[in-house]
C-alpha cells in the first residue's frame, strides 16, 4: 500500500485501491496524478509510478460475499 500525507492538512492516509486505479486513469499522460485527500478533500500531486508500484504490491481484492438464498426481508407474514 501507499501513505500518502496531504499537502493541506499534513495528515497521512492511504487511498483505497479503486482510488489508486481511478487515479491512474486519469492521469494517462500527465507527470502527476491527483490523489483525494478524505479528511480535507484536497487533490495530492502523486507520481503515477508511485501509484503503479502501490498497485503492484497491494494485497488481491477479497470476493464478496454471496447474499443467502432464500432469505426473506419481508415482515408481518
Amino acid at each position: 500500500m501507499i501513505a500518502i500525507t496531504c499537502e493541506k492538512c499534513r495528515r497521512r492516509f492511504t487511498p483505497p485501491v479503486e482510488a489508486i486505479h481511478l487515479a491512474l486513469a486519469a492521469s494517462q499522460g500527465k507527470k502527476h496524478a491527483q490523489v483525494l485527500c478524505p479528511h480535507c478533500g484536497k487533490a495530492n500531486k502523486v507520481s503515477p509510478e508511485r501509484l503503479r508500484e502501490a498497485v503492484r504490491f497491494s494485497p488481491p481484492p477479497t470476493p464478496a460475499a454471496p447474499a443467502a438464498e432464500g432469505a426473506s426481508t419481508e415482515v408481518g407474514e
